[in-house]
């Protein structure tokens, strides 16, 4: 490994701090450290990692440094399509649209995404963001329950639980009663739990998420951490938990699990959540946030490891009820069979297996890998970079569903990705995870950055196959993505030069002028573009308020023009479509209707919102929105436009 510089500064975070010192001291040779970069350095960086806090990186050497030097920084600079709920909830949505059959359609609750800024914007959003569910509430399901989150707060700030349209609203009632207030959030309560209010105004982005009312219950007393004996069977409870799981990505892109899972358990044992005595609308969150920040007061009580729960009685199984044997008299004999019918149920119990781990660990897998790819199509908002990696803390909390048909017994559901983890909360017992976690990523990330070619230490990393684990880190990932960086821009490497996802909000609202031929107009939440578009009903019916998949192509070819590989005969014909469908697949087969047009002309409406006309045949398409989502599209030029329902 060559010699390198490393930047170091977590100034709110001191056991990150010595994690990171101590990883980097165990590498060969030993590289200096530094705890500022000053402008020389900067100007000429040289051989320099910089593993520090996000705010402390300069995000301009990650970007862009002389050819001479090499430089790695700790966090890629844009990954919001991850760390936050709202841009989640929406690169999954937009991901399942084009892979329906995704493990995530089971992998991540239902979600509802919502922008309000005062609580009587409530109800224009019912009849439209919030159209669906609220038809759900309006079922009147009693076992229905939704969790409201903030899309950019963390550590459980502003977690609620709702179960009607006026409890939703009174929430966001009793949030705006607490900034006219002026209460300090991050006070403790006085029973030790921190307040989990928040400032609706200055937040605005949540999400609402389907309540997972059937969590897998453990009772972390049968791990006991003081070397006492676990509590007898009859005397467990059975306690949510959720898994905090550390993944690492590296590069564009490979992506690590980390094996040793975390399990952070409630306060108190489980209940199905329900109205208080009052009917009123607070509801007791004690039972159901297992986030380790809210519970200051426990310390590491419970925390244990995902490893540690095998052997574990299942306290959500519901054992089968026996029938009542009739009453033996007293003095006499019982046999074997009424002794046994007076075990107590707990005793018939399940165990948590070392299958029924593995078992989750491999869901983890799945799901993380799937939701790296669903922010690798979010481009915008997710922008893997050759020279970053990234320490993230994934949440998934454990469904179980006994029933004889049932898939899976135990279900990974992913709640959240966290950057910068509040490693912290692991608590002293479990410390010696961390620092095996940071040298890991230190030889797996840092190490091969700085290693010459050929040298064991990168064929290491690159015979490293998808599914093994070195250093207790599993690799679920490894894909090679376009980068901003990158010689050739993604107009170079796809045909594609556009697309998003886009919801209907009117069919002909001037009225109907063709038989054949409607008006469409909508809009994308992922580019937040505005579509009108003419598209003939006989060939592909849509309906307002309906969800599509566009696309525009230079070209039906899935390689591009003089792509590596391909013949003079391949890029010769490489826009040829036969209605017998006979020949070399295209983009054309991925989507339901697809027309060929020329973009006629721009509009700039302002310095940063532009308009793309294009005409298909004589049926038009207007295209506004940010520049910055349009620079593939060029006027004169020939496209194709594709939809998919």
């Amino acid at each position: 490994m060559e010699d390198f510089t490393a930047f170091v500064s977590w100034p709110t975070a001191p056991l990150t701090d010595r994690l990171v010192r101590a990883a980097l001291g165990s590498l060969t040779p030993k590289p200096p450290i530094i705890t500022a970069l000053n402008a020389d350095l900067v100007a000429s960086p040289g051989r320099l990692v910089q593993w520090a806090t996000y705010d402390a990186l300069d995000h301009d050497l990650t970007f862009s440094h002389s050819p001479a030097s090499k430089v790695l920084s700790s966090s890629y600079v844009i990954r919001k399509a991850l760390i936050r709920k709202h841009f989640l909830s929406r690169c999954i949505h937009n991901y399942l649209t084009k892979h329906p059959d995704s493990i995530l359609t089971w992998g991540a609750p239902r979600t509802w995404e919502l922008e309000i800024s005062f609580a009587d914007e409530l109800d224009e959003l019912w009849g439209d963001d919030l159209y669906d569910l609220s038809a759900e509430i309006e079922k009147g399901d009693p076992a229905k329950w939704w969790i409201l989150k903030p899309g950019m707060a963390d550590r459980g700030m502003g977690l609620r639980l709702f179960h009607s349209k006026e409890d939703l609203q009174a929430i966001f009632e009793e949030f705006e009663q607490d900034e006219s207030e002026e209460e300090d959030t991050d006070e403790e309560t006085n029973d030790g739990r921190r307040e989990t209010a928040v400032v609706t105004s200055q937040l605005r982005h949540f999400v609402i998420q389907e309540y997972l009312a059937s969590p897998l219950l453990l009772d972390p007393a049968e791990v006991p951490l003081d070397g006492s004996t676990a509590p007898p069977p009859q005397n467990l409870r059975g306690h949510k938990f959720h898994l905090r799981v550390y993944c690492v990505a590296s590069g564009a892109i490979k992506v690590y699990v980390y094996d040793r899972i975390l399990a952070l358990f409630s306060a108190v044992p489980y209940a199905a959540p329900s109205r208080s005595e009052d009917n009123s609308s607070e509801i007791d969150l004690s039972a159901h946030l297992t986030n380790t920040s809210l519970q200051t007061d426990r310390g590491e009580a419970g925390v244990r490891l995902l490893d540690e729960l095998v052997g574990c009685h299942v306290l959500s199984f519901q054992p089968r009820r026996q029938q009542p044997k009739p009453p033996h008299a007293m003095g006499q004999a019982m046999d074997v069979d009424s002794i046994n019918a007076r075990q107590t149920q707990t005793d018939r119990y399940p165990t948590m297996s070392a299958e029924d781990i593995s078992d989750i660990k491999g869901q983890i897998c799945e799901v993380l890998s799937e939701t790296f790819k669903a922010a690798i199509e979010m481009s915008v908002h997710f922008q893997p970079l050759p020279n970053a990696f990234e320490l993230f803390g994934i949440d998934f909390v454990v469904t179980h569903d006994a029933s004889p048909d049932a898939p899976r017994k135990f279900q990974v559901n992913l709640l959240e990705v966290n950057s910068e983890p509040a490693i912290e909360l692991t608590g002293p017992r479990l410390t010696w995870i961390l620092e095996d976690l940071f040298r890991a990523i230190a030889k797996t990330c840092v190490a091969p950055f700085f290693s010459a070619e050929g040298s064991s230490t990168r064929e290491d990393v690159d015979a490293w196959r998808v599914g093994e684990m070195k250093e207790n880190l599993r690799k679920c990932l490894d894909i090679q993505t376009a980068h901003p960086g990158a010689s050739k821009m993604t107009s170079n490497t796809s045909n594609i030069v556009f697309d998003d996802i886009f919801t209907i909000n009117a069919i002909d609202k001037e009225g109907k002028k063709f038989d054949r031929v409607s008006r469409l107009y909508a809009h994308s939440k992922n580019y937040d573009m505005d579509l009108t578009l003419d598209y003939n009903v006989e060939l592909f019916p849509l309906q307002n308020g309906q969800s599509f998949a566009l696309a525009l192509a230079s070209s039906l070819s899935r390689a591009p023009q003089g792509a590596a590989g391909a013949t003079e005969d391949e890029d010769k014909d490489r826009d040829v479509w036969r209605p017998d469908a006979k020949g070399r697949r295209g983009l054309d087969d991925d989507y339901e209707y697809v027309m060929y047009g020329k973009v006629y002309r721009f509009d700039g409406g302002s310095a940063e919102i532009v308009t793309a006309y294009a005409s298909f045949g004589g049926l038009l398409m207007s295209l506004t929105g940010s520049f910055r989502h349009m620079t593939s599209i060029v006027l004169g030029d020939p496209v194709f436009i594709l939809l998919r329902r």
